[in-house]
C-alpha cells in the first residue's frame, strides 16, 4: 500500500512538471512516465487517460492559489495587511512553482468550460467580507472610489505579470536568472506600498 502511494505521488509530481512546462497539448504520457521513472503501462494503471491525469494536476494547481487567497480576503485583517499577505503568498508560490501561473492561465483560456465547471463545483467565491471592507474604506474616505473587484485585480495582476511574462522581462531588461529573481524580490517589497498609495484619495 505504501509503495502504491509512493508511486502515485511520483507520477503526480512528474505530471505537474511536464504539464506545467508543456501544457495539455504538448505533454506526452511517455514523457510523464519517463519523468516518474516508471513504464507507460503502470502510468495508465494509476491514471487511465491523459485527460484524467491533466485534470488532477490542473485542479491541484488552482487549489494551490485560490483557497489561500480567499482565506486572506475573508480574514479579519486590515486591508493593508491583506495586501501584504497576498503579495507574500504569491511571491512564495511562484518561487516554488515558477511555471504554475502561466500553466493555469493558458489552460483556463484554452478550456474555459473546464475552469468554470471546476470553480462552480468547488463553490469558490470572493468573500463578501472583503467586498464590504473595500466599500467601507471608500465610504470613510480612506481610499479613492474603487470597486472591490478592481482593487483585487490590481494586486493579483501586479504579482502575476512579471512571472507569466518572464522571458519578456528578462529580454527587455537584459536580466540573467539571478537579476530576474532579485527583480521579483524588489517587487515583493514594493507592491503593497504601490497598491495602497495608488488608492489614496
Amino acid at each position: 500500500m505504501a509503495l502504491e502511494k509512493e508511486t502515485e505521488e511520483k507520477i503526480f509530481t512528474a505530471a505537474q512538471e511536464v504539464f506545467q512546462k508543456k501544457g495539455f497539448d504538448g505533454a506526452r504520457m511517455q514523457e510523464i512516465a519517463d519523468e516518474a521513472e516508471i513504464n507507460k503501462s503502470m502510468l495508465h494503471y494509476y491514471y487511465r487517460s491523459k485527460d484524467k491525469l491533466f485534470m488532477a494536476v490542473f485542479q491541484a494547481g488552482v487549489k494551490k492559489i485560490l483557497p489561500k487567497l480567499l482565506g486572506v480576503l475573508g480574514s479579519d485583517k486590515t486591508l493593508e495587511e491583506k495586501v501584504v499577505q497576498i503579495v507574500d503568498f504569491y511571491y512564495y508560490i511562484f518561487k516554488v512553482n515558477p511555471y504554475l501561473p502561466a500553466f493555469v492561465i493558458h489552460e483556463m483560456n484554452m478550456h474555459p468550460e473546464r475552469f468554470r465547471d471546476f470553480i462552480i463545483s468547488s463553490q469558490i467565491q470572493i468573500p463578501q467580507k472583503f467586498k464590504e471592507q473595500v466599500e467601507q474604506e471608500v465610504a470613510d474616505g480612506r481610499i479613492m472610489e474603487i470597486k472591490p473587484e478592481q482593487f483585487l485585480i490590481n494586486i493579483v495582476s501586479m504579482c502575476m505579470m512579471p512571472v507569466i511574462a518572464k522571458t519578456m522581462v528578462q529580454v527587455i531588461f537584459s536580466f540573467d536568472e539571478r537579476e530576474y529573481k532579485e527583480f521579483l524580490k524588489e517587487r515583493k517589497a514594493q507592491i503593497p506600498e504601490l497598491i495602497m498609495k495608488g488608492v489614496k484619495p
